[in-house]
């Protein structure tokens, strides 16, 4: 740690206070959780590190788990520094190059901030134009006098600041978090993949300060928050999903706010096999779907990784077609070559709010292959499902727990999709957070759904389970062996099979290769992606044999 004097001075004062001294973990795994006693280190994203502590079960505050951001801190002497380094900083940057990237931005940043400072070491042997007279003619020296260590976290404080996350910057570097949850004054709580809820010791003291906070946040994102409107959704630089509740009438503990976290990279379906979120054979069996051009729902209750699991179906279709997505904040992410991204727009005229309905309405004239629904959450599910009728296969995520409870919500209000068109829908993929084996949490799909058809005489929606998960053993079930409507009755015939029941064979086929990249540890999404790519460019041999001898990016 001594090249973090930060997490060393931190160290060294908790070992004084509470006489244990915390210990470098490394890359932080599921069994950190059985560390006993629970006092680790481990690093986020260079400079912060993060410490973990359980107190005893006898002290003051035993039972939570505490978590703490360490990163650089500056001294009273390095704060007005700062101010002034900032208010430099800002009277040049009219000179300053164009950008159009936030990494363009920080690294015009960090060649400004070395530009107006001067390392101690060097000022002997510079001649420095300093005083009233150089000043007035504009020419004098601007630069502050700092160390090297006094650069480096003066480089880390005001890029912070200006360009990421300011005082969440330690949350967010934090991939191990999943949800952040701030209301008002008290201390963020977090949703921790490993150690389940934890307290942060990161809180903002004065509610001012957290409204200016809010605002200028909101005003980043494109979705200014205020007192007329106090409640927007949004999406951060990073991806992540952030809910803002804003004025102190509606969130009577004051300004909260709640973000979840989203990992920088894409996850790909490989890697939710080697989770043991899905198994290969139900990849395979999505696969074949989703080349047919089936529609499906990816649903599930909050935080079950539906629009992850979406996500990393996608390199599934077909490479050459178009890609149609509507989304309320961007999160569906699409690497075929034609993708056209739209999102809704709001706005106080309503002439010029753009509503998902509008969206869908254009997605039909587009003449997509997929449309892509981030979420359905209302009336424009009805669309959704006219989409499908019109031959538009549908991909959406949607909030519901079992094929009965989303059948119940679509047909009734305030979507009201009629019950006979039901089986425009063709499956729909069931996702729930459950308990890892490891302890922790974990995501498991936890059936797939065949939706058969409409029944006159019951007046109901006939459905067919095909795979499903045994919680006591952690394993998925393929119960459709020589049952798949799907498979049988509409893709085994566009597929090319004279007897149907030949496509369960190319279903494990498929399953076969699958599982040859998991154990070969294919799991970055561009390899994915790419191997896919080959299969539908040049077909399934020269797709096998690339499994099998394919470098993946994980590899170097």
């Amino acid at each position: 740690m001594a090249a973090y004097p930060h997490v060393a001075e931190w160290v060294r004062d908790f070992e004084m206070q509470y006489g244990s001294r915390p210990i470098y973990y490394g890359p932080l795994d599921r069994d950190a959780k059985k560390q006993r006693p629970l006092n680790l280190i481990y690093v986020t994203r260079e400079p912060i590190f993060v410490h973990i502590y359980e107190p005893p079960a006898d002290d003051d505050g035993g039972g939570t788990i505490l978590w703490f951001g360490l990163e650089p801190q500056l001294t009273e002497e390095e704060e007005n520094i700062r101010r002034e380094l900032v208010e430099t900083l800002l009277q040049e940057a009219p000179t300053a190059p164009s950008f159009t990237t936030d990494n363009e931005f920080e690294n015009i940043l960090q060649q400004m901030i070395e530009r107006y400072t001067v390392l101690d070491s060097e000022v002997n042997n510079l001649v420095r134009r300093q005083g009233r007279l150089w000043e007035l003619v504009g020419m004098d020296d601007k630069r502050l006098t700092v160390s090297t260590a006094q650069r480096e976290r003066l480089s880390y404080v005001v890029i912070r600041d200006l360009i990421r996350n300011g005082p969440l910057e330690p949350l967010l570097s934090d991939e191990m978090l999943e949800d952040i949850h701030s209301v008002g004054l008290k201390h963020i709580h977090m949703d921790h993949k490993v150690f389940g809820m934890v307290t942060s010791n990161i809180r903002f003291r004065e509610r001012e300060l957290l409204a200016r906070y809010l605002r200028a946040m909101s005003e980043r994102i494109g979705r200014p928050v205020s007192d007329n409107k106090p409640i927007i959704d949004g999406v951060l630089l990073d991806g992540s999903r952030i809910n803002i509740i804003f004025s102190d009438d509606v969130s009577m503990l004051g300004p909260s706010f709640t973000i979840r976290k989203f990992a920088e990279e894409t996850i790909s379906v490989i890697q939710l096999i080697k989770w043991g979120t899905m198994s290969a054979q139900q990849a395979a069996y999505i696969w074949i779907c989703l080349e047919y051009g089936m529609s499906v729902l990816v649903s599930g209750e909050t935080a079950s990784g539906k629009t992850t699991t979406l996500n990393a179906i996608l390199p599934f279709i077909d490479h050459n077609v178009k890609i149609y997505s509507a989304e309320d904040t961007p999160e569906v992410k699409v690497r075929h070559k034609i993708w056209q991204r739209l999102v809704t727009r709001d706005a106080k005229n309503e002439d010029s709010r753009v509503e998902m309905f509008d969206l869908l309405k254009a997605a039909l004239r587009s003449r997509p292959r997929y449309i892509i629904i981030g979420e359905i959450r209302g009336v424009e599910g009805a669309t959704a499902f006219q989409a499908m009728q019109t031959g538009h296969p549908v991909i959406a995520t949607f909030h519901a727990s079992s094929i009965v409870k989303m059948i119940q919500r679509f047909t009734g209000d305030p979507i009201n999709v009629p019950i006979r068109f039901f089986d425009n829908l063709n499956f729909a993929i069931f996702q729930e957070v459950v308990e890892a084996p490891g302890g922790g949490i974990a995501r498991r799909i936890t059936g797939i759904d065949e939706v058969i058809g409409y029944n006159k005489h019951s007046d109901g929606v006939l459905t067919r389970g095909m795979f499903e998960w045994d919680p006591v053993k952690d394993k998925h079930y393929f119960r459709g062996m020589f049952q798949s409507h799907l498979l049988e009755n509409k893709i085994a015939a566009m597929a090319g099979f004279a007897n149907k029941r030949d496509i369960y064979d190319e279903m494990l086929r498929r399953a076969d290769a699958i599982q040859r990249m998991a154990d070969r540890d294919l799991t970055h999404y561009d390899d994915v992606f790419d191997l896919l790519g080959l299969y539908y460019s040049n077909g399934w041999e020269h797709f096998s044999r690339a499994v099998d001898t394919w470098v993946g990016l994980n590899h170097n």
